[in-house]
């Protein structure tokens, strides 16, 4: 009985198929998919964006005001416990701190913020009413939110004791015996303008000049 070369070339071929298949389903892991969350984010960040003057203020001032407004959200905690802060440090790539006007001025920092500082202490001793400001380093590198913090209800109940322990710790004067609504230091928000340009969304950043 004579053999077809044919048929086995055929067979061959086929069983050289199923074991390059069969090779190919070893060794590809279908349970294990790249994460591009991350990697769109980068590219996100890295993309060039054109920022004016103006858009910078808008979203500074945007994100200032969130940030003072989840940390005043529950004052007398957040000024003991900096979690909150931290986090929120990390999340916008900023600098926070806090303190009385005087208890934060420092040499090292810019010329503009400490000028601000000043600012807030003749307010204080003249009994001028106390607001949100931004301020630009002189080099522009970096801007400066500052907010009033003010004396509560929650945080007053307080004894002598826990108050003098949170004044410590925040940098601020002593806060036995203040009144509700009476200011009791800042939060001073440092932003990397080199920061906001790789957080920005351009879009928003669109929509905050249009307001």
């Amino acid at each position: 009985m004579k053999q077809n070369p044919s048929f086995f070339s055929s067979i061959t071929q086929y069983i050289s198929l199923l074991l390059f298949a069969n090779i190919l389903l070893i060794s590809c892991d279908f349970s294990k998919r790249i994460d591009t969350t991350a990697a769109v984010k980068e590219l996100h960040e890295r993309e060039v964006k054109r920022i004016t003057p103006a858009q910078f203020t808008a979203q500074v001032d945007e994100w200032g005001s969130t940030i003072v407004k989840k940390l005043n959200a529950d004052l007398s905690k957040n000024l003991q416990d900096t979690t909150l802060k931290d986090s929120l440090a990390k999340a916008y790539r900023v600098e926070i701190v806090s303190g009385s006007p005087l208890q934060l001025k420092n040499p090292a920092w810019d010329k503009k913020i400490n000028e601000t500082l000043d600012a807030y202490q003749y307010n204080v001793e003249h009994n001028i009413p106390q607001i949100d400001n931004i301020q630009k380093s002189e080099d522009e590198a970096f801007f400066y939110y500052t907010s009033p913090i003010m004396a509560n209800k929650n945080l007053l109940k307080l004894d002598k004791k826990q108050l003098n322990a949170i004044g410590e710790k925040a940098k601020m004067d002593s806060l036995a015996f203040k009144k509700d609504g009476s200011f009791l230091g800042l939060w001073v928000i440092k932003f990397s303008k080199k920061e906001v340009v790789r957080l920005a969304d351009p879009k928003h950043l669109k929509i905050l000049s249009e307001k």
